[in-house]
């Protein structure tokens, strides 16, 4: 019976009807009427699973169709998880985990009694945290699998009363270190919670960023204040914090913002104070609680069509056991340019338009080269500047314009502007102008210039801040500084320069190492194909020897003895191999380059392509 002081009783479920409701439905929270209801949804996934067995395997079918209270198909489920035998041909790959879905779908109500039974003794706590708790334990598989394995049917506890003792120790546990007291769960919550959290009420992103600092510095002052050097006993509710916490937040919060590594949207901002801070950590809290809410009025896993299920989701990960993390880099959410997970599509689409691009047949591979064959004799055979101009009777400027011309082109794509190198400056200004407050984390060029601006001096941050980020006038920070307009716009000016030269280098570094290295992979890997197609040509004994020497690194004298020969006849058809190798390659290239043959340099630069590709031979079976 609830105890008639208990302000938050949990509400009672509906009885499910028999067998199959109960291996595939879950519980859902409703509001109706100023109250929660609760009732049963369907998991269409679970629901499909039984339909699979009900149809494939008779002696399911059969266990459904009995009038029980589901005990046999409670069997079937736990056989299936914890001890099943070889799979059907039919049985879904992830049999075993849904088994155990099934089985806490059919201990839901003994969650819902554990969640009862702690709230009952408990008034303070909530059931939607108790009821939570019992659940997300449940969802652990190997949680599960271990009280399985543990419980003695002959002893003198039913089943249901020994995982609801268990599932209330936990609720207990959970409870007792304050895990789901307010201002703990603001220190443990992940940054990328936080900002889903905000995300989700419509925060910009520049305050984000700001709120994330003023978190993560009021953590600090909070847990040495209030939690390591105050009077709270171990398992009591996290207080609340005081004015002096917040006003010494701001203090510290101020400070961070000035060091190299704080992110420009929280440096070029205003100093905060007490009250800010406050208004700050009072609202991402609610944020963070309303997330939880919401998660906790349990979100389906695959959403019905009338409307979504609540449903607990699987929990992926936990919250981490240290309160204080160090570092910075951590702290806030960093993903590098979109465009760098695209390269392969970007730089071949963009290599594609560039000028004099053909598309020509390379063995069974079409290869895109330019018309002086240039970027294939640089990047696939790897000859320098210098010989490619002998080879193909132009200057070494020549072709080293010419090199750099695609390479911009390629850049281009990557950074999504029109000669990057030469726009850089005017890209720049108007970055400072207009996009210093709120950079596209997702765009490689304000990254950079993110990461450029925390290499200047504080004072130098502090000038942009007021110049770019506050906006004020060259003649108002003069008179805040102590300082002349010329000596604002001087430092203004150098500041920019010193931007300039750390875009640029950031530019060239970019074409080594996603330019270049897309080239050398794109050209080298068109070869290697090329090379394994004269491969299967070999004969099949030169083959096997072949691989029994390359692939695994088998001496001679045991390759003779394997194969039947003596050691000279193995050598020679290794050699003759090797031969046939470089002759296919230097024909094919022969072909697309438009020449009769090659000279010294070349032809020892297809034996060491042809040599490196052998070495590599395991890598191509």
């Amino acid at each position: 019976m609830l105890s008639p002081s208990n302000p938050n009783p949990i509400p009672n479920p509906p009885r499910r009807s028999p067998n199959v409701n109960q291996f595939s439905t879950y519980l859902r929270s409703n509001h109706e009427g100023g109250r929660w209801v609760l009732e049963w949804k369907t998991e269409p996934r679970l629901r499909r699973n039984i339909q699979l067995y009900t149809a494939q395997d008779p002696n399911f079918a059969d266990l459904c169709d009995r009038g029980e209270d589901g005990t046999a198909l409670e069997q079937f489920w736990i056989t299936l998880a914890l001890d099943p035998l070889p799979p059907q041909g039919w049985e879904p790959r992830d049999r075993q985990q849904l088994a155990f879905q099934h089985l806490a779908s059919y201990y839901e109500p003994i969650c819902h009694n554990a969640a009862r039974s702690i709230v009952d003794k408990h008034s303070q706590i909530l059931w939607e945290d108790a009821l939570t708790i019992a659940r997300l334990w449940l969802q652990k598989h190997d949680k599960l699998a271990e009280v399985l394995r543990k419980y003695q049917p002959n002893g003198p506890a039913k089943f249901s009363t020994y995982l609801q003792s268990i599932l209330m120790r936990n609720i207990k546990s959970e409870i007792d270190v304050g895990r789901y007291s307010s201002w703990r769960l603001l220190c443990k919550a992940p940054d990328y919670e936080i900002v889903e959290s905000l995300e989700f009420i419509g925060v910009k992103q520049t305050q984000v960023f700001q709120i994330l600092l003023a978190r993560k510095t009021f953590k600090k002052v909070y847990i040495a204040n209030r939690i390591n050097g105050g009077c709270r006993r171990p398992g009591e509710i996290w207080p609340a914090p005081q004015s002096e916490d917040f006003a010494e937040t701001a203090k510290f919060y101020n400070d961070q913002r000035l060091l190299r590594s704080a992110l420009p949207e929280v440096a070029v901002n205003p100093p905060s104070n007490a009250e800010q801070i406050e208004s700050w950590i009072h609202g991402c809290l609610k944020a963070l609680k309303d997330k939880r809410r919401r998660e906790n009025e349990l979100i389906s896993i695959e959403p019905l069509p009338e409307q979504p299920g609540l449903e607990i989701p699987d929990p992926k990960t936990e919250l981490e056991d240290a309160i204080l993390e160090e570092g910075s880099e951590g702290d806030f959410p960093d993903s590098p340019g979109s465009q760098i997970n695209r390269i392969p599509e970007l730089f071949e689409t963009a290599l594609r338009g560039c000028r004099s691009i053909l598309e020509v047949q390379l063995g069974d591979r079409l290869v895109l080269i330019d018309k002086d064959r240039i970027l294939l004799l640089r990047y696939g055979i790897g000859l320098t500047q210098q010989q490619i101009g002998e080879l193909r009777g132009i200057n070494q400027s020549s072709v080293n314009r010419k090199l750099k011309t695609y390479k911009t082109c390629l850049l281009s794509a990557l950074t999504q502007l029109s000669q990057p190198e030469e726009r850089a400056i005017d890209y720049l200004q108007g970055w400072l102008q207009k996009k210093i407050l709120s950079p596209n984390r997702e765009d490689m060029i304000d990254q950079s210039l993110v990461e450029a601006i925390k290499t200047l001096k504080s004072e130098d941050r502090e000038l942009l801040s007021l110049r770019y980020g506050q906006k004020i006038n060259i003649q108002q920070i003069g008179d805040r500084l102590g300082l002349t307009t010329d000596q604002v716009q001087s430092r203004l000016s150098n500041i920019e320069t010193q931007l300039h030269k750390c875009l640029f280098t950031t530019l060239e570094n970019w074409i080594k190492k996603y330019v270049e290295k897309w080239l050398y992979d794109f050209y080298t890997s068109a070869l290697s194909q090329l090379l394994n197609q004269g491969f299967n040509l070999l004969s099949p004994d030169i083959q096997k020897i072949l691989k029994l020497s390359y692939n695994h690194r088998i001496p001679l004298d045991k390759i003779a003895a394997r194969v039947g020969l003596d050691e000279a006849r193995v050598h020679h058809l290794i050699w003759e191999g090797i031969c046939q190798l470089e002759t296919y390659l230097n024909q094919k290239l022969s072909e697309v380059l438009e020449m009769s043959q090659f000279g010294n340099f070349e032809g020892q630069h297809i034996a060491q392509l042809t040599d490196e590709w052998l070495k590599n031979l395991h890598k191509s079976d």
